[in-house]
């Protein structure tokens, strides 16, 4: 059972102000939830209903397995908790890791400026875990990492790398990164570049780029180069493509 505060609470974690207040967020659908279940120890509790957990005996060991509080309920109940329509049944809270440090030995950063779309930030989060980048910089003014939407779109990505959301882009340059700023103007070639050294990857949202003061801060300021038609690649494709290539080494 859910107590009416622990309801509460959980309620309140569709909301970044709620988010910031407990340090939790909610995450939805088996899939996401067994890669946590597997990969981080900051999974809290297990909700799921009764007619899906009938159906997930091998979810339900490996919360017994991994010492994971489980939390059988109501279709009815579930559908006050979730932040979508049609929910999946299964529904995770995870703390948010408020103590993580920078590692600036680590050969491949991305750093995310203004990127707000949360299927756009799911997807690059998704994708950085794929290619093995493991530590993101956000730029203030990026939406929440955290949000119901980012993270279904990162389908379990955030139990994979570490999140910054307060870093001073400067300790890049301190620490002898090499910058790349993707722009569909940039002059540079990223595939000629020096992939021995340490790289930060930077994207920008889509509806601004990168201010000024920034570029100036950049190595190289690299474009994809089109063979076909398009006006411009969203910025989690674009983000993709460039990530495969950072990821040689």
């Amino acid at each position: 059972m859910l107590s009416a505060n622990r309801l509460k609470q959980i309620q309140s974690l569709k909301t970044k102000k709620g988010r910031l207040k407990e340090n939790l967020f909610l995450i939805e659908g088996k899939r996401s939830l067994k890669e946590y279940l597997q990969k981080s120890e900051l999974l809290e509790q297990v909700i799921i209903t009764d007619s899906e957990a009938s159906q997930n005996t091998d979810l339900l060991n490996l919360c017994n397995e991994k010492k994971v509080d489980l939390t059988i309920i109501k279709a009815k109940l579930l559908k006050t908790i979730s932040d979508t329509k049609t929910p999946s049944g299964l529904i995770g809270i995870c703390k948010i890791d408020i103590n993580i440090k920078e590692d600036f030995n680590s050969d491949r950063w991305l750093y995310l400026y203004k990127v707000k779309d949360p299927g756009n930030l799911g997807t690059i989060l998704r994708t950085a875990a794929w290619f093995n980048i493991k530590n993101v910089g956000l730029s203030a003014e990026c939406v929440d990492p955290f949000n119901t939407k980012v993270v279904r779109s990162a389908m379990g990505a955030h139990a994979y790398i570490k999140i910054h959301q307060h870093l001073n882009f400067d300790d890049f340059i301190k620490n002898n990164y090499q910058l790349f700023g993707a722009d569909q103007n940039g002059e540079d070639c990223i595939e000629k570049s020096d992939y021995d050294k340490k790289i930060v990857l930077c994207l920008g949202g889509e509806s601004e780029g990168f201010n000024e003061s920034l570029k100036e801060k950049f190595n190289k300021i690299v474009s994809i180069k089109r063979v076909g038609y398009g006006e411009s690649l969203n910025v989690a494709i674009a983000g993709s493509i460039l990530m495969k290539d950072i990821s040689k080494k």
